[in-house]
């Protein structure tokens, strides 16, 4: 049975009458966002859907005689944060995005379709903007999605199986660091890995194709097995006999004969594609964060007022037994939002450290955290996030730079410092007490 409002009386809430036994629907149905709140403080939750699969925020947006008002008040005690570190009355995000190319986001001022990996493998997202909104994952779900930032905080991590996603990148980049800093210093590289066979198109190429094999052997390697995490954070010093590399290559031409190379004259070879590989990275071809990060990436979440006229995709599961929804948009999403809503209203991020690296990642790049956009913590699993008033936010940001600046070259500003100069300032940063910077 639908709600129907009976009568026309314009001078007090609809009356509606609803098919369910949820009484917070009931409570949307009769205007009572007085109760509605309530009802929510005792632990109920606001994602249920009725018999026509319309959550309460659906029923309310169906109210369609309801004053502007009422809606607000009935929207507020739907949505308002319940966290007590959240702004009185704040409005928690309807639509979510995360990504690890979170300073790149902010840089460029919009979402972009293919920023992130594909989503599904051949059922693929790619190209077009991913959000998490408040609809239902599935035909058979009887809620909306409980947990609204999981899929975005999954993708925030910028995991994936090939070598191109952010996460394989980011430590890419720390483990061509490791090598070059290796025989910038006259010591040899580990040249004990088994002998591999290298197919060249065009030897005049031989540093593209090499630097993209090296990508290949690196992700293989060493990220795939988890054993490139082990190195991230050591000084490269420590770290170049665990690189392994192999200890020939043979080169096979189309229209010339095979070569065999090994000793000096391979790490020669191994160098200059470990610098192409590290400079194509550090121009954009991985997450700036996870750069200044050593290799570890930032995840990002943006949180977004309600967005329209999303279309949905669905993608099976392995198994083809289950099916769920993805919430996309084909165009570029303004973060000062659009005609289809979603103004950027929150930015998360796992820790007072993480922020911190944004914020010096802001600073190398000349880019500002959008005003009025609330900075929420997230924590532990097991923790309440907590947010950051402006004031707060200010205050730790001008104590974060003010200690990079301590550590900046002399003379000169952080935009102008090498990666390994501008990695060494975040890692002092993040290992301050950073709790004190705010409170």
């Amino acid at each position: 049975m639908s709600c129907v409002p009976p009568g026309n009386s314009a001078s007090i809430a609809p009356l509606m009458i609803c098919n369910t036994n949820d009484p917070i629907h009931a409570a949307v149905a009769r205007g009572d966002s007085k109760q509605v709140l309530q009802a929510r403080i005792e632990g109920r939750r606001a994602d249920v859907l009725d018999s026509e699969r319309r959550s309460p925020i659906d029923v309310l947006e169906s109210m369609r005689d309801l004053d502007k008002r009422s809606l607000s008040r009935m929207r507020i005690a739907l949505l308002q944060s319940l966290n007590p570190t959240a702004p009185l009355g704040y409005i928690k995000p309807e639509a979510l995005h995360g990504s690890p190319w979170g300073l790149e986001i902010l840089t460029s001022g919009s979402l972009k379709g293919g920023v992130n990996d594909a989503k599904g493998g051949s059922q693929s997202l790619n190209g077009r903007v991913f959000f998490s909104d408040r609809t239902p994952e599935s035909a058979t779900d009887a809620t909306t999605r409980k947990n609204l930032r999981t899929k975005a905080r999954t993708y925030s991590r910028g995991l994936g199986i090939v070598p191109s996603n952010a996460s394989s990148r980011a430590q890419q980049h720390r483990l061509t660091q490791i090598l070059t800093h290796s025989t910038d210093r006259g010591s040899p590289l580990s040249l004990t890995y088994k002998p591999v066979t290298l197919a060249i198109k065009d030897p005049q190429a031989i540093d593209a194709e090499g630097s993209a094999w090296l990508q290949n052997f690196l992700h293989d390697a060493y990220i795939v097995s988890g054993a490139a995490s082990k190195l991230l954070t050591a000084p490269p010093e420590q770290s170049v006999n665990a690189v392994k590399l192999p200890r020939s290559i043979t080169f096979k031409f189309e229209n010339a004969p095979d070569c065999v190379l090994e000793g000096k004259a391979l790490e020669v070879l191994y160098t200059q594609w470990a610098c192409k590989l590290r400079e194509a990275l550090e121009q954009g071809k991985a997450p700036y964060l996870s750069l200044l990060n050593k290799g570890t990436v930032i995840p990002v979440v943006f949180g977004f007022e309600k967005l329209r006229n999303l279309s949905s995709h669905p993608i099976h599961d392995h198994s083809g037994n289950a099916t769920k929804l993805y919430s996309y948009q084909n165009q570029n999403h303004p973060l000062s939002g659009g005609a289809n809503g979603g103004k950027l209203k929150e930015i998360e991020v796992r820790s007072l450290a993480d922020l911190a690296t944004l914020l010096l990642g802001c600073e190398v790049k000349s880019t500002q955290l959008p005003e009025e956009v609330l900075v929420r913590i997230k924590g532990k699993r097991e923790d309440q996030a907590e947010y950051l008033t402006p004031a707060q936010l200010s205050q730790f940001r001008q104590r974060v730079l003010a200690q990079a600046a301590l550590h900046a070259p002399q003379g000169s500003s952080l935009a102008l410092a090498s990666m390994s100069h501008l990695q060494q300032i975040n890692a002092i940063v993040r290992s301050e007490n950073l709790q004190n910077h705010w409170v």
